[in-house]
């Protein structure tokens, strides 16, 4: 597990900040913005396949 020494020593409003913390936050983030990837790519297909069906046709 990575040390986060400069950011353990930090004390929040709720209490000290523990290095269990900050990797949760990590991975949390981590998580969403693999999330936000995954829809973007879902919308990127789905106006793929609509200008295939409703293309217009070459004549």
């Amino acid at each position: 597990m990575l040390n986060w020494n400069f950011l353990a020593a930090f004390t929040s409003v709720i209490g000290a900040v523990q290095n269990e913390d900050i990797a949760k936050s990590f991975r949390l983030m981590g998580f969403g913005m693999l999330g936000i990837f995954i829809v973007m790519l879902l919308i990127y297909l789905v106006i793929l396949a609509l200008n295939k069906a409703t293309g217009r046709k070459k004549g």
